[in-house]
């Protein structure tokens, strides 16, 4: 996944498994680097929650891996991603993908950036064992290096 994508992962923005609740907290933890720096608003957060509440767990890409976005204008600042593994996959509600075991969060700032960031994420969704590398990593340090492998 050696993007533009993945250079806005930075080390400062990976949680390495973490301990969520439930669908909505994994949501909103994996959004907390990206509101601390302020690359998104509270609000941002609040629109990924209603719009997996109003059109269901589509952001469930693949197998145990979620994309957590919303439309731009929903208080996108400027573009980011963070990303979270979970130390217990939680369930988001998808028949065929669940459980989630890694949460991405996707601040795109307009459509065409949003589309062009999710076309270059399908890539990594599509790998299943770079993917399950990303989520038995066990420090940031292996995280990224596994993130930024050529493949």
């Amino acid at each position: 996944m050696d993007s533009a994508l993945t250079n806005l992962i930075t080390d400062d923005r990976v949680m390495i498994r973490r301990r969520v609740r439930d669908w909505r907290q994994a949501i909103a933890a994996a959004a907390e680097p990206l509101v601390a720096d302020g690359s998104i608003t509270p609000d941002y957060v609040r629109s990924m929650i209603r719009s997996v509440e109003k059109y269901g767990p589509y952001i469930v890409l693949t197998p145990h891996m979620a994309l957590a976005h919303a439309r731009p204008e929903g208080g996108v600042n400027r573009e980011a991603m963070s990303v979270m593994t979970l130390a217990e996959p939680v369930e988001f509600g998808h028949e065929e993908n669940d459980p989630v075991s890694i949460v991405f969060c996707l601040a795109a700032v307009d459509n065409d950036s949003h589309l062009q960031a999710l076309r270059q994420f399908v890539v990594v969704a599509k790998d299943a064992p770079r993917l399950e590398r990303l989520v038995q990593a066990s420090s940031v340090r292996q995280f990224q290096q596994v993130l930024h492998e050529s493949g």
